[in-house]
């Protein structure tokens, strides 16, 4: 063999293994946005329903809590069943303008950087109530809607997280 003579066996292997390697940077690229989106958005799915199974599931704590003296919000008499009173409190909370309830609210369902709305329903669409802490307009981005009774008439419990 003599010298300067390339082999075409070795051109055509470094050709395929660039084009190779430049597609697969390529999907690599194109594939970690759509995923990135997708756990952000599983990530928001998971706090709104942990937050639906406090409201519906959950008394509280302490049990007799009020807009005062609360260290998490549960809105439950019994699992799937609402309180009025409750829900009362909870809404008191969420119309204030004291920006460290709020706040003590936001942490007590684990929303560090997020907001939320919580909207309760009649089936027939007649609003119970509606909770918006400080008036936050949230992007809608996550919505879970949960079934409980309230007065002996069924409601629906609607969590939104942005």
């Amino acid at each position: 063999m003599m010298r300067g003579q390339v082999n075409i066996h070795f051109i055509i292997s470094t050709v395929l293994f660039v084009s190779l390697s430049i597609y697969l940077v390529y999907l690599i690229i194109d594939f970690y946005p759509t995923h990135s989106k997708n756990i952000k958005s599983d990530i928001l799915y998971s706090k709104a329903y942990s937050i639906s199974e406090f409201l519906i599931k959950d008394k509280g704590y302490p049990e007799n809590w009020n807009e005062n003296n609360f260290e998490r919000i549960g809105l439950a008499s019994e699992p799937y069943s609402l309180n009025s009173t409750k829900i009362i409190e909870f809404e008191k909370i969420c119309n204030s303008k004291n920006l460290t309830k709020i706040q003590k609210l936001k942490d007590s369902f684990g929303l560090e950087n997020n907001n939320f709305i919580v909207e309760i329903d009649y089936l027939n669409n007649t609003n119970v109530m509606k909770c918006e802490p400080a008036g936050r307009k949230i992007g809608k981005e996550v919505e879970i809607k949960r079934i409980a009774t309230l007065n002996k008439n069924f409601v629906e419990v609607i969590v939104y997280v942005g």
